[in-house]
C-alpha cells in the first residue's frame, strides 16, 4: 500500500463525508447557515490534522469548539457519540491517505490532540448549558414566589 501524500488527499471528499456524519441524526438537512458553519469548521480540522501529521504546530481550538457546540446541543448525540465522530474522522482520513500500520499509528497519535480538545470543548459546552438551565429554573422559581406573594396579599386585602 503506497501512502498518499497529504497534499494529494481529496479534502473535499473527507469534509463532505464528515459533515454528513455530523448531520446523520437530521432526516432533513438543516438550514444552509448550519451546514456552512459545520463545513467551515470541518475544513479547518481536516487541514489542521494534516498539518499536525506533517509535524507542524496548529491551533484548532476554535474549529473544534464550533463543532462541539453543535454536538453538545444535540440531544441525539451522547458524549461518547460526539467524541466517536472525531475518531471516525481520524480513521477515514488515515484510510484516504492509505497509511500503513506504522504511519497510521503516527497519524492517530497526532490526531489524539484534536480528540482531547474536542472532549474538553464538549464538557465546557455541557457545563454552560447546565448553568443556563439552572438559572432559568431559578428565575422560574422566583417568578412563582412573586405570584404566590401577590396572590396571598391580594387575598388578605379582601378580608
Amino acid at each position: 500500500m503506497v501512502p498518499c501524500k497529504p497534499e494529494n488527499m481529496d479534502r473535499k471528499k473527507v469534509v463532505d463525508w464528515w459533515v454528513d456524519r455530523l448531520l446523520v441524526n437530521y432526516p432533513i438537512k438543516p438550514v444552509f447557515e448550519v451546514v456552512s458553519f459545520l463545513q467551515e469548521a470541518a475544513e479547518k480540522i481536516v487541514e489542521g490534522a494534516l498539518e499536525l501529521y506533517e509535524g507542524k504546530k496548529v491551533d484548532l481550538s476554535d474549529a473544534v469548539d464550533d463543532v462541539m457546540r453543535f454536538l453538545a446541543t444535540d440531544r441525539n448525540f451522547s458524549p461518547g457519540d460526539s467524541i466517536r465522530l472525531f475518531c471516525e474522522l481520524r480513521d477515514f482520513m488515515a484510510d484516504e491517505l492509505n497509511l500503513g500500520a506504522e504511519e497510521r499509528l503516527k497519524f492517530g497519535k497526532r490526531f489524539e490532540e484534536i480528540i482531547f480538545d474536542a472532549f474538553n470543548a464538549y464538557m465546557a459546552c455541557r457545563e454552560k448549558i447546565f448553568e443556563l438551565r439552572l438559572r432559568e429554573k431559578e428565575a422560574d422559581l422566583e417568578m412563582m414566589r412573586k405570584i404566590m406573594d401577590y396572590a396571598s396579599r391580594s387575598l388578605s386585602s379582601q378580608d
